[in-house]
């Protein structure tokens, strides 16, 4: 037996003697040990960790969503520039590696 259960039921056993209560009867009061409210607290704290894990989550996905429109628009609008810059030599990767500054400079501007 641990010493907070012995010590609960001690407490126990003199509030009941103090109220007079019978053997039978119910307890008029309530005891319990900190330990309860530890336990209470960490499930809220482990609801409230799932919980804004998803909101993150879900927040993530919206703005990688909306980075990646916003890329495809400028994709789409620049198309003379990038044939330009082809035309002036550069190579595939280069005009992919732009674009990926572009994004990750967005990203992180965003964030």
């Amino acid at each position: 037996m641990k010493q907070s259960d012995k010590v609960t039921a001690e407490a126990t056993a003199l509030l009941r003697h103090r109220h007079r209560l019978k053997d039978d009867a119910d307890n008029d009061f309530h005891i319990f040990a900190s330990a309860e409210l530890v336990q209470g607290a960490e499930a809220s704290n482990q609801i409230l960790t799932i919980l804004f894990s998803s909101i993150a989550i879900v927040s993530l996905l919206v703005g990688g969503i909306g980075i990646m429109n916003i890329m495809l628009v400028s994709v789409t609008e620049r198309t003379r520039e990038i044939g330009l810059r082809k035309a002036l030599g550069a190579t595939p990767r280069d005009i992919m590696l732009q674009f990926l500054i572009e994004s990750a400079t967005l990203g992180l501007a965003a964030g």
